[in-house]
């Protein structure tokens, strides 16, 4: 499998991952351990709300997130040896509630790149969305990554 290096990655390209399921079980679960309000995991509270039930606790929504994030097709042609990490996660914007039972996607579209100044690396500017089984779009971030190019050191394991 051939890597994906900064040079690989065109502006302009918007790809979607696989569908995963927001599960009852695990919602619960996550937010009883990680994240306890009322509207998180009390389902008798919930229903008095303008929800009407449990809604994802923004940490179960993350690790939702990455789920997907490893499904999209750029990363799957990576190899994972260039992509160097996240550097910045902005404007974070939540637009609807995730429930029990939604079938959310990630839709990621690369909005610019910068190469480093030594030419080892560039910074990937990236607008990513979760969207429900209605394409509804549930929360939006922009991120800033990094990527060694072809020309940089290999990472160490």
């Amino acid at each position: 499998m051939a890597g994906q290096f900064f040079e690989d990655i065109p502006e302009g390209l918007t790809e979607e991952s696989e569908q995963f399921v927001a599960s009852r079980a695990e919602m619960l679960a996550y937010a009883q351990e990680n994240d306890p309000w009322p509207i998180h995991v009390d389902e008798e509270f919930a229903k008095s709300t303008v929800f009407g039930d449990i809604t994802a606790s923004f940490g179960y929504v993350v690790s939702l997130f990455f789920r997907g994030v490893h499904t999209l097709p750029i990363n799957k042609r990576s190899t994972g040896d260039a992509f160097l990490g996240v550097l910045e996660w902005q404007r974070v914007r939540f637009r609807r509630a995730v429930r029990p039972g939604d079938t959310l996607r990630v839709r990621v579209t690369v909005v610019s790149k910068q190469l480093g100044r030594n030419g080892d690396r560039g910074t990937v500017n990236s607008q990513w969305q979760i969207l429900n089984q209605d394409d509804d779009v549930v929360i939006e971030l922009e991120s800033v990554a990094l990527y060694r190019t072809r020309s940089g050191p290999p990472t160490s394991a």
